[in-house]
């Protein structure tokens, strides 16, 4: 698996925010606001090798954050590829992209000052987190 977390702790030092939507400005990568089917978070989609982050919004603060950082992850990570952040699969990482975004999103939030707790600080004191309980982390954060 990729360094994913001095990826996340670089990008955020050369940025000087942890805030996914900003992140996301800095980055070049437009937010787009669609009224989606309640099982579809957002996606990541390249057009003319422009990213946007088509976000569900109907989503509450909370899931709009998770669903961009998770979309970031898939930008910094995974290039040239689009990919949907489903309700019915979120959290639960069947291959290795997608456990690398949700790894990428838990890293990410663990920067905002409303995510601190004893699971996030064990989490992120291992070098290679349990699907389980990245699962686990978002599913706290998103209620």
């Amino acid at each position: 698996m990729k360094n994913i977390k001095l990826r996340v702790a670089n990008l955020v030092k050369k940025h000087g925010t942890a805030d996914p939507f900003k992140l996301a400005r800095d980055l070049g990568i437009h937010i787009i606001y669609v009224p989606l089917p309640s099982n579809i978070r957002g996606f990541l989609v390249q057009v003319l090798r422009k990213k946007r982050i088509i976000l569900n919004e109907n989503l509450c603060y909370e899931a709009q954050k998770i669903t961009v950082c998770h979309e970031l992850g898939h930008a910094k990570l995974h290039s040239g590829y689009g990919y949907f952040f489903r309700e019915e699969s979120s959290y639960i990482a069947s291959n290795t992209v997608e456990m690398e975004a949700n790894t990428y999103a838990v890293y990410l939030l663990s920067y905002s000052s409303d995510i601190s707790n004893e699971m996030t600080n064990k989490f992120l004191q291992e070098k290679q987190p349990s699907r389980n309980e990245i699962r686990q982390l978002l599913e706290m954060i998103a209620v």
